[in-house]
């Protein structure tokens, strides 16, 4: 498979996975430009013997993610105005509805509340499509122990938006 091929195969749910993670277009968007270039770049050296072309590309996504936030929390800390990670907001279309909008942020919300590693498994199986056996793959868990996590993951966002 040649990196065009790899691409238009798994752009979409990879893009997906990282907003899920950073909720923001802006920041998915940069991020997932980094994720790509550097998977344009080392795309001739990928081994197949080490795993499969999804799992490299969810790695690489993954360790931008990282790398975002840990930049972000270091220009947060560190500002020496305050003013570098300001953004300006950008209008909403006429056709997103309110009603989507306020379940939107109330699913975001209750993201919130799930740990790290939950928040990361849910984010590759629903935004991502991935199936349990390819989740506990990347990310060195039993495939039960992803069903787990994946089962209570979403008893808690139950609970949650039965609340709010």
């Amino acid at each position: 498979m040649n990196f065009e091929q790899t691409y238009k195969e798994f752009f979409k749910i990879i893009y997906s996975y990282i907003l899920a993670r950073v909720r923001e277009d802006n920041t998915a968007c940069d991020i997932a430009a980094a994720a790509w270039q550097k998977a344009l770049k080392n795309f001739n050296s990928f081994d197949e013997s080490k795993g499969n072309i999804r799992q490299w590309l969810f790695t690489i996504a993954r360790n931008e993610i990282n790398m975002h936030y840990r930049l972000y929390y270091v220009k947060k800390f560190l500002s020496l105005t305050g003013f570098e990670d300001t953004k300006i907001s950008q209008e909403k279309a006429i056709e997103d509805s309110l009603i989507y909008e306020q379940e939107k942020q109330t699913l975001l919300s209750g993201l919130e509340t799930l740990d790290k590693k939950e928040r990361d498994i849910i984010a590759l199986k629903f935004y991502s499509g991935l199936n349990n056996r390819q989740i506990a793959e990347l990310v060195n868990i039993s495939e039960s122990n992803a069903g787990t996590i994946i089962n209570r993951s979403m008893n808690k966002l139950r609970t949650f938006m039965e609340v709010k």
